[in-house]
């Protein structure tokens, strides 16, 4: 049984929420493990690629974030080893750019609708994160992220992209690729997704465009890796 599917249906996210934020201990349980949508194979992957790069300089950055869930397990993982590195969570945190949405539908590549993703807010996530006691380490930066990115002066030594639609993605990536130094690496959620065939497309044509500039390149078990030669 989906016990986390269950939880959602039939508990009112509002009143889910309340209840989070008054006993966050709840968040580290295996039901809610922090609202994210990562397997555990997937959070395997994702901690273990970000250890490569903890040594380098540079910051962390999110980008499809929805309720800081993959920000929060990374936070964590920072505090646990004492490395003083920021994570950005970037999103609207109220769903998807709605021109966007409706052209990638369109071409049959997503059948989301305006209504996904929109169980969030950025004033959810922020007492969120204060209450794991994360304020200094992730910060949430609302906004589409054409907005976004260009006002955010930081080079970085990870980028996790999770914004499931073709052309979000491929302007994340493009855009964060030359603030990444030698050996810095970019993980790409949903390339294997049936629900967001924009991935895949916008994963393969950044990998051809920029393949002389990429060390090494391939899927793990859920998550797509580019690592910056």
């Amino acid at each position: 049984m989906n016990w986390k599917l269950m939880v959602k249906r039939s508990i009112p996210q509002p009143f889910l929420n309340r209840v989070l934020l008054t006993f966050p201990f709840l968040y580290r349980t295996k039901v809610v493990n922090y609202e994210t949508n990562f397997l555990t194979d997937d959070i395997d992957d994702l901690l273990s690629q970000l250890d490569y790069v903890l040594p380098m300089e540079g910051n962390i950055i999110e980008c499809g974030s929805s309720r800081c869930g993959a920000s929060i397990i990374m936070g964590n993982h920072l505090r646990s080893k004492h490395i003083p590195k920021k994570i950005y969570a970037c999103d609207s945190f109220e769903g998807f750019n709605p021109d966007e949405l409706e052209k990638e539908k369109a071409a049959g590549l997503t059948k989301a609708t305006k209504n996904s993703f929109t169980s969030t807010s950025y004033e959810y996530v922020k007492s969120k994160i204060k209450r794991l006691g994360l304020a200094d380490t992730v910060i949430p930066v609302k906004g589409f992220f054409q907005d976004t990115l260009p006002g955010i002066k930081s080079k970085f030594c990870f980028a996790l992209i999770d914004c499931d639609l073709r052309d979000s993605i491929l302007y994340c990536a493009e855009t964060l690729w030359p603030d990444l130094d030698k050996g810095a690496r970019i993980l790409f959620h949903d390339y294997t997704e049936e629900e967001f065939q924009g991935a895949r497309l916008a994963i393969d044509h950044f990998v051809d465009t920029y393949n002389k500039e990429i060390d090494e390149h391939g899927l793990l078990k859920n998550l797509y890796m580019v690592k910056k030669a």
